[in-house]
C-alpha cells in the first residue's frame, strides 16, 4: 500500500496561466472499475463553452452524474478524452486542475472541524476572506447567530447543522476557492421551497462568470441555463435551450411533462404501469454527439449535434433538412406510457451500477451547538432561513436558527443532560464467571488439563534436582548411569502427559472462550436493539463505534476471563505443588519461600496500578487520531477535490505527535515497572538461596535436600509472576470490559418488552398530540416543539408542511415512540402511547421515509422484513400494489436479486417502491410518510407517487410530511408548521384563500394560477 503509486496522479503536468474554461468531452467511453462490463458512457460528446452554464438531465442510469468524477479526475475514461481549453486533462497537473474546479453536491461532506476550517478547507485564508465567502453563500447570518460563530464545531458529518446550512457552507467553500469551473450535483434536490430559494440565490451568485456543469433532477430549476443537454444510455440525444427543447418535443419534453404531471395531480384511478426495469445494460450505439457554438472557431466534422429550428439534433455526417424532429428520439412504439424504454431484443436485463455521484454519509450522532438568539431580520433577508414574507404575522416571526437555538425559559421544564459521566467499575472476576456459567463443563475439563500442566514445573524441578544430587553420591558408575536413565525416562513420560494436558487445557478453554464470545455478542446486540433511538444519538453510540464494540469487546471479555482462568489454575497448581513438596522435604525453607509470596504479589499489584496510571488517555488519543483518518476516508471525494491531502496529513501528524509524547512516558513507566518487578523476583530468589546455604551450613538439612527444595521453589516463583503478565493487556482493555456490561445491563428509557402494557385487539387510529414540549436528548436546551397540539381522527389523512427545521419529522418520531415528549402526551385512541406495549404499537404503524432503508440482502428478504410469515403470493401482491413487481420480475434473479450494500444497485425510485411494498405487506392501520418522494427525479417520482396513492386510499389513518403538491391529492386536512408551532390549518382551498405561509411554500408547485387551482 505504501509503495503503490496512483495511476491518476500527475504532479509534473502543465498549468495554464490564463484558463478560459472551455470543456469538451470527446468520444468518451467509461465504466466503473468494479463493474467494467457495464458501460456508463458510450461515445459521449459534449462541449461547455467558457463562462456558460450547461445543465445535464436524463433518466436514472443515463450517465449524467459520471461527468463530475471524470471532470475531477476521480476516474479516467476508458476511451476518449476530456479536454480543458483544448488540452487533455491527463496532461495537466492534478492538484492545479482540481484547484480550478469548485464542487457542490446535494449531500455536502463536512468534516469534524470548525465552520471556519470547513469553509477554508484545502487553502489558507484570513477570517475576513472566510466571512466574505460566507456572505456570498448566504451563510454569514446563521453562523453569526451561533454562540461560537465561525469556531463552532459542526460535529461528525456536519450533523449539528441542517441540510440547508451544510449546503451553504459547501457553497462558501467553493466561493473561497474562486474556481474557473463549477460542478453542481443536484444541490437542492432534498430541500423544501424556502431553503431551495435561498440556496439557489447563493448558487446564482456563485455561477456568475464561471463555466458550470449542473446535474439536476428537477427540470424547473435549470430552465435558465444557457444550454440543456439531455442524456440517454450514456449518450447525448438532445441539446439546446429550454424553449428549443420543448419545441423539439423529444425526450426533454417528455421528462418535463412527467414533472408537470407530478406538480398538478388529478385524482384518477391508479394504474399499474407495465414498465421495464431501469436496470438495463446500456445499448451499443454508433451515434456520436457533440456540441459546438456557431461562433466557435473549432468545428468538428465528425458526427455531431447540429442546430435545427428549435434545438440541436444528432447528425451522422450530412444534414437532412427534411428530417423529422423526432428522428433521433427513441421510436414511439418502443416507449411505454411511463416513459421507460422497452428492452428491445433478447438481451437479458441485469443490475447496473447507479451512476449518481453522491457522497453518502451514515447517520451519525448530533453534536451540541450552542447558539444565541438572533435579532429579527428586517426586510427580505435572503440569508434568513425563514423570510419575513413567509410569515402572516410579523410579530410572531421567528427564524429557523431561533427555533433551534433559543434557550428554555425555565430550567426546570426540561431535564438537562447530566454532564458528569457515570464511571462504572470494571467487572469483577466473579461477574465474568457468572456470564460463562453455561460452559462450566468445559471449564472443569480445561481446569483439569491446566492443573496437570501446572504441576509439571515443580515436579520437573524435583526430578532435575534428583539427577543433580545423584552425581554427589558415591556409587558405581553403572549404578549412576542406571539412576540417571531412569529419571530421564520419567521426564519423557511426564512430557507426554503434559502434551495431553496442554491440549485439554487449550481445547476446552478455547471452546469456552468462543461460546462466551458468541453469547456476549448476542447479548450486546440484543441490548443495543432494545435501546431507545435517543441512545443512538449520543456521540459515543454511533454506528461505527457500536460495530467496533461488537467485533472487539466480546473478544476482550474472553481474554479477561477464560485466558486468565486458564493461567490462574495452571500457576496456582504449580505453587501449591511446590509448597507441598517443600513442606515434605523441610518445613523451614518452605516457610521462608511462602513468606516471599506476599512480596511478589504486592509487587505485581503495584506494577498493575503503575501501568494503569500511565495508560490513562492513550486509548482516547488513539480514538481521536482514528477519527481524523476515518473522517478523511469517509469524505475522500471532498479531500481530493479541494486538494486537502496535506492538511489532513498535518492534522493526523499532530494527533500522532501527542500520542508519541504520551507513549514515551508510558514506555518509560512500563520499563520501570517491569524492571522493579524483576528486581523483587530475583531478590526473593537471592533470599531463598541465601537461606538454603545457611540451613546447609548449620546442618538443618543436607545438601541434596537443599538443592531439591531450592530448585522446586525457584521454578514455582516464576509461575507465581506469570499470571500478572496479562495485566498490561487487561488494563489496556479495561474500558472495553466496562462498556460490555454498560450495554448489557442498561435499562432503556423506553421499554420495548413490557408485557404488562396494553395490547388491544383493535385499533381505531385516532392520534392526538396534546400540549407537547419536546427537545432532542443531545440538545436538551433547544426546544423543537412548544405546547404543540394536533389531532387526526381515525381513517383521516393529514398533511404536515412547513419550512426546514419547523418540527415536521419530529411528529413522526414521537408517534413511533423513537422519543418521548418532555411534557404533554401523545395519544392513540385516547390512551397515552406509554401505556401500550412498544412492539405492539410499532406493529400497527407503517413508516415510509425520504431515504428508504434497504438492507444488504435480497429483494425478497427486504420486502418480507415487515412480516416474516408472509406467503409468496402475499409478497408479490404487495410488490404489485407498490408498482415494483414488474421491474423486479425483469431482473435475472427476480425477487432473489441481491441489492448490494444499502441497495446501491437500485435506483432511488426502485428502493422507495420496495420500501412501500414492505409497508403494504405489513398492512398497518396507521401510515406515516416522511417526504417519501421528495428526493426522487420526476419520472420515478410519478411511479412512486402512484404507489403511495394506492397505499393512502385504503381506510387508514395517514400522516404525511411533504413539501410537494403531488402529495396533497388525497388529504383531508393540512397543517402548516413554523418554529415548532402550527401557524395555519385547514383544507387546501381554505389555506389558498388565506394567502399565507402555505401559499408561499406551495407556490412553485402550482404556478401563477394558484388561487384558482383546486385539488380534485
Amino acid at each position: 500500500m505504501i509503495s503503490r503509486s496512483s495511476s491518476g496522479s500527475n504532479q509534473e503536468g502543465n498549468m495554464s496561466p490564463s484558463l478560459q474554461g472551455n470543456i469538451e468531452f470527446r468520444n468518451v467511453y467509461f465504466s466503473y472499475l468494479s463493474r467494467p462490463e457495464i458501460p456508463i458512457l458510450s461515445g459521449f460528446y459534449l462541449t461547455v463553452p467558457a463562462k456558460k452554464a450547461v445543465a445535464l438531465v436524463g433518466r436514472n442510469g443515463s450517465g449524467k452524474s459520471s461527468i463530475i468524477p471524470l471532470m475531477e479526475r476521480f476516474y479516467d475514461p476508458t476511451l476518449g478524452e476530456v479536454l480543458l481549453d483544448g488540452e487533455n486533462i491527463k496532461n495537466l497537473k492534478l492538484e492545479w486542475l482540481r484547484s480550478q474546479i469548485g464542487l457542490v453536491t446535494q449531500e455536502p461532506a463536512l468534516l469534524s472541524l470548525s465552520i471556519k476550517d470547513n469553509i477554508a478547507y484545502g487553502r489558507d485564508a484570513t477570517l475576513d476572506q472566510i466571512e466574505e465567502a460566507a456572505k456570498i453563500a448566504h451563510a454569514h447570518t446563521f453562523i453569526s447567530s451561533l454562540e461560537r460563530g465561525y469556531e463552532t464545531q459542526v460535529g461528525r458529518a456536519g450533523l449539528a447543522l441542517t441540510e440547508e446550512q451544510k449546503i451553504k457552507l459547501s457553497i462558501a467553500r467553493a466561493v473561497l476557492l474562486n474556481p474557473t469551473i463549477l460542478l453542481l450535483d443536484e444541490v437542492t434536490g432534498g430541500l423544501d421551497f424556502e431553503a431551495e430559494r435561498t440556496v439557489q440565490e447563493a448558487l446564482d451568485l456563485l455561477m456568475l462568470g464561471r463555466s458550470t456543469i449542473i446535474i439536476a433532477r428537477r427540470l424547473s430549476l435549470i430552465r435558465n441555463a444557457d444550454y440543456i443537454a439531455v442524456m440517454e444510455e450514456g449518450q447525448l440525444v438532445e441539446m439546446g435551450t429550454h424553449d428549443e427543447l420543448v419545441a423539439l418535443d423529444g425526450l426533454y419534453a417528455e421528462l418535463l411533462k412527467c414533472e408537470e404531471a407530478a406538480k398538478l395531480p388529478r385524482r384518477t384511478p391508479v394504474r399499474n404501469y407495465k414498465e421495464t426495469s431501469t436496470f438495463q445494460i446500456e445499448k451499443e450505439s454508433s451515434s456520436i454527439y457533440s456540441f459546438q457554438e456557431s461562433s466557435s472557431p473549432k468545428f468538428i466534422k465528425s458526427p455531431s449535434l447540429q442546430r435545427v429550428p428549435g434545438g440541436f439534433r444528432a447528425h451522422d455526417g450530412a444534414f437532412n433538412s427534411q428530417e423529422s424532429p423526432k428522428a433521433h428520439s427513441p421510436p414511439p412504439e418502443k416507449m411505454q406510457e411511463n416513459g421507460l424504454p422497452v428492452d428491445g431484443g433478447d438481451k437479458e436485463p441485469s443490475i447496473r451500477r447507479q451512476d449518481s455521484f453522491e457522497m453518502r454519509l451514515p447517520e451519525l450522532p448530533k453534536l451540541d451547538v450552542q447558539s444565541t438568539q438572533r435579532p429579527k431580520s428586517s426586510g427580505s433577508d435572503p440569508e434568513s432561513p425563514v423570510s419575513p414574507l413567509l410569515t402572516s404575522d410579523p410579530k410572531s416571526e421567528r427564524s429557523h436558527s431561533q427555533t433551534f437555538s433559543r434557550p428554555l425559559s425555565h430550567s426546570g421544564d426540561i431535564p438537562m443532560k447530566d454532564k458528569e459521566a457515570h464511571h462504572r467499575e470494571a467487572p469483577s472476576f466473579w461477574r465474568l464467571a457468572q456470564l460463562s456459567f453455561a460452559e462450566w463443563l468445559y471449564a472443569v475439563l480445561g481446569s483439569i488439563g491446566a492443573a496437570i500442566f501446572g504441576s509439571f514445573n515443580p515436579l520437573l524441578a524435583y526430578v532435575i534436582a534428583l539427577i543433580v544430587t545423584a552425581y554427589y553420591r558415591r556409587q558405581e558408575p553403572h549404578h549412576l548411569q542406571d539412576e540417571v536413565d531412569r529419571w530421564c525416562l520419567i521426564i519423557a513420560c511426564m512430557g507426554i502427559v503434559t502434551v495431553v494436558a496442554n491440549f485439554l487445557q487449550h481445547f476446552y478453554f478455547g471452546i469456552m472462550g468462543e461460546k462466551m464470545t458468541e453469547r456476549v455478542r448476542r447479548m450486546m446486540f440484543s441490548a443495543m436493539l432494545r435501546n431507545e433511538v435517543g441512545w443512538f444519538d449520543e456521540e459515543e453510540n454511533n454506528a461505527d463505534t457500536l460495530s467496533m464494540r461488537l467485533a472487539n469487546d466480546a473478544t476482550f471479555v474472553r481474554a479477561a476471563f477464560s485466558n486468565r482462568l486458564s493461567i490462574f489454575v495452571q500457576d496456582s497448581t504449580a505453587v501449591l505443588v511446590a509448597l507441598l513438596i517443600g513442606m515434605l522435604l523441610h518445613w523451614r525453607l518452605a516457610l521462608v519461600a511462602f513468606a516471599t509470596l506476599p512480596v511478589l504479589t504486592v509487587s505485581a499489584i503495584a506494577q498493575k496500578l503503575w501501568l494503569a496510571g500511565f495508560s490513562k488517555g492513550i486509548q482516547e488519543m488513539h480514538r481521536k487520531a482514528s477519527l481524523v483518518l476515518e473522517d478523511a476516508v469517509r469524505n475522500i471525494y471532498t479531500v481530493v477535490a479541494f486538494c486537502a491531502g496535506n492538511k489532513v496529513m498535518e492534522l493526523y501528524r499532530l494527533q500522532l505527535k501527542r500520542i508519541l509524547k504520551k507513549s514515551f512516558f508510558h514506555g518509560m513507566a512500563i520499563g520501570f515497572a517491569f524492571g522493579f518487578s524483576q528486581f523483587l523476583l530475583f531478590a526473593c530468589n537471592a533470599l531463598l538461596l541465601w537461606y538454603t546455604a545457611l540451613c546447609v551450613k548449620r546442618r538443618y538439612m543436607d545438601l541434596p535436600t537443599a538443592v531439591k527444595e531450592y530448585m522446586v521453589f525457584s521454578f514455582a516463583t516464576f509461575a507465581l509472576v506469570e499470571p500478572f503478565g496479562l495485566a498490561p493487556y487487561i488494563l489496556k482493555r479495561r474500558k472495553s470490559l466496562t462498556s460490555v456490561f454498560e450495554i448489557i445491563e442498561r435499562v432503556p428509557k423506553i421499554e420495548p418488552d413490557d408485557n404488562t402494557a396494553l395490547k388491544p385487539p383493535n385499533v381505531y387510529g385516532s392520534i392526538e398530540l396534546k400540549n407537547v414540549d419536546f427537545c432532542y436528548p443531545t440538545r436538551p436546551e433547544m426546544l423543537v416543539l412548544s405546547n404543540f397540539s394536533l389531532k387526526v381522527n381515525g381513517g383521516q389523512t393529514l398533511a404536515v408542511v412547513g419550512v426546514s427545521g419547523s418540527g415536521k419529522s419530529t411528529i413522526i418520531s414521537l408517534i413511533e415512540r423513537f422519543y418521548d415528549p418532555v411534557a404533554g402526551q401523545v395519544l392513540l385512541d385516547g390512551r397515552d402511547l406509554k401505556t401500550y406495549n412498544l412492539r405492539w404499537l410499532r406493529n400497527h404503524l407503517g413508516l415510509v421515509q425520504q431515504e428508504p432503508i434497504i438492507f444488504s440482502t435480497t429483494i425478497r428478504e427486504n420486502i418480507i422484513y415487515a412480516r416474516h410469515n408472509a406467503s409468496e403470493a402475499e409478497m408479490k401482491e404487495a410488490a404489485r400494489i407498490a408498482n415494483a413487481h414488474h421491474f423486479i420480475s425483469s431482473l435475472p434473479h427476480g425477487y432473489d436479486t441481491h441489492v448490494g450494500m444499502r441497495g446501491v444497485d437500485l435506483t432511488p425510485g426502485q428502493k422507495q417502491r420496495i420500501a412501500i411494498a414492505r409497508v403494504v405487506l405489513k398492512n398497518a392501520p396507521i401510515l406515516l410518510l416522511d417526504e417519501a418522494s421528495s428526493s426522487i427525479e420526476s419520472e420515478s417520482s410519478r411511479v412512486v407517487q402512484e404507489a403511495l396513492d394506492t397505499l393512502i386510499m385504503g381506510n387508514k389513518t395517514t400522516i404525511l410530511i411533504a413539501h410537494r403538491a403531488a402529495m396533497m391529492r388525497h388529504v383531508d386536512n393540512i397543517v402548516v408548521l413554523n418554529g415548532g408551532r402550527i401557524v395555519e390549518e385547514g383544507t387546501h382551498d381554505s389555506l389558498v384563500a388565506k394567502n399565507g405561509l402555505y401559499v408561499r411554500l406551495m407556490q412553485p408547485h402550482f404556478g401563477k394560477g394558484l388561487r384558482q387551482h383546486r385539488l380534485v
